[in-house]
């Protein structure tokens, strides 16, 4: 299994950006309800000095006695080992939370194993609390998802018919092209502004909804006290997303699918960090990354943001990432004179036209030929040189954010990456994970 370490973060300004909280920090999956009490703990450290991206992370179920990523037959042999004597205790391996480890934390790892656990609760974070226990109840069957995200994640794990109501966003043009299969469900309003009637006359087990949005006091204050468990999660984070699919697997009941996810993920995105960990500072290209929106080329992401992320792992320099200012302090407004002094090498947009559904690249052309002609630009590297490359946010800010990756690494390095074809990881990914054939414009040019 690959391993990817990183940092858990809130949503930002749309439901495909989110706003990073902390290089260090936690998701505990605790439970106070019934006999049977699992706390999932998912711990996510920086380790990126010291440890390659897909190298490590740890699941921290209570349960999880040895600190890796799982629960399986060697925390068992570790607690026992515990218990002897004869390895220093850990908190996780006290299963049960009753402040020893004993042989009734045995019984408890051995239920996580088998999936036989009645409940489970998580502690989940969002902007606005530092945490939040979440009790489940176990199996989940009924689930209502908000975000487009969190829909793409759910068809990774094969877990559709867990689905009983969407947020309107997947009734919408490309979107309900994309999941035709969920677009035809209930409806329970928009991901950012619930429907709570409507979510509580569905009666789902879980609704999953963005890290930041909608505001706590638009859903987990109205669904208080009627038995329904909110979960936020994101699945864009390049740093904490494959740990986050892990942790939706169990609960769903699908942690074979999503080891699958995570590992096909995980071959490119540790072919990619293995190819460029060589490359100096001094060698990496100057990046200039555009944030397009309502035809605005200064906006730009910095340190914290999902863009300035890829662009790191992919060995860019994103002359943008030291800046502050917009949405979380990572969306800043730059001026065109800076741009020009900076002199990027590569300009790249994550949130150009296009998408599933659009059979053409006309729009596309015109976004890049408006950079290209733009006359602040005219004497940048970047645009004398032609090195001006368009995204779509579907392979920047979902769950295959990888895929974009894979791009930025190609037009960083050309010759080094000569053998990697992203439309090719983003067919098969379609096709395996989406269940769904390859179409659309999602970069310009090819």
């Amino acid at each position: 299994m690959h391993k990817i370490d990183g940092m858990l973060y809130a949503g930002l300004l749309c439901e495909d950006s989110r706003e990073m909280l902390n290089h260090t920090t936690e998701l505990v999956l605790g439970m106070i309800k019934g006999q049977i009490i699992i706390s999932l703990l998912l711990v996510v450290a920086a380790y990126a000095t010291v440890l390659p991206l897909a190298a490590a992370y740890t699941l921290e179920i209570f349960g999880n006695a040895n600190l890796d990523d799982a629960v399986n037959e060697s925390d068992i042999a570790y607690a026992w080992d515990i218990i002897a004597g004869r390895v220093a205790s850990t908190e996780l391996a006290d299963a049960n939370r009753d402040g020893s480890v004993d042989e009734e934390d045995i019984t408890q790892i051995e239920e996580i194993i088998n999936e036989s656990e009645e409940s489970l609760s998580l502690k989940a974070f969002t902007i606005y609390d530092q945490s939040k226990i979440v009790n489940i109840p176990m199996p989940v069957e009924k689930i209502v998802i908000l975000n487009l995200a969190c829909a793409e994640a759910i068809r990774c794990l094969k877990a559709e018919d867990k689905v009983i109501g969407i947020g309107t966003s997947m009734t919408e043009g490309e979107n309900k092209d994309f999941f035709p299969e969920l677009s035809d469900l209930p409806a329970v309003g928009k991901w950012s502004d619930p429907d709570i009637e409507a979510i509580l006359q569905l009666k789902p087990d879980v609704v999953i909804a963005d890290l930041r949005t909608p505001d706590t006091e638009k859903l987990e204050d109205k669904l208080a006290g009627s038995g329904i468990a909110v979960l936020r999660m994101g699945f864009t984070y390049p740093d904490y997303s494959m740990p986050e699919m892990m942790a939706l697997g169990m609960i769903l009941g699908k942690k074979d699918e999503a080891a699958q996810f995570t590992d096909f993920a995980g071959n490119y995105i540790d072919l990619i960090e293995d190819r460029v960990s060589t490359i100096q500072e001094s060698e990496k290209p100057r990046v200039y990354p555009i944030y397009y929106t309502s035809d605005n080329l200064w906006k730009t992401g910095s340190n914290g943001s999902i863009v300035d992320m890829l662009c790191g792992l992919a060995a860019g320099d994103n002359i943008a990432h030291n800046l502050t200012g917009g949405t979380g302090g990572m969306y800043p407004t730059v001026d065109p004179e800076w741009v020009v002094e900076e002199n990027p090498q590569i300009i790249f947009t994550w949130s150009s036209p296009g998408g599933y559904s659009v059979d053409n690249d006309t729009q596309m052309q015109e976004l890049w030929t408006r950079i290209v002609e733009a006359p602040e630009l005219a004497e940048v590297d970047a645009v004398k040189d032609r090195q001006v490359h368009l995204m779509t946010t579907e392979v920047t800010s979902r769950p295959r954010w990888f895929v974009g990756l894979a791009y930025l690494a190609k037009w960083f390095y050309p010759d080094q990456f000569e053998d990697l074809d992203p439309e090719a990881v983003h067919k098969e990914y379609l096709e395996k994970f989406q269940g769904v054939g390859y179409q659309g414009t999602f970069v310009y040019p090819e």
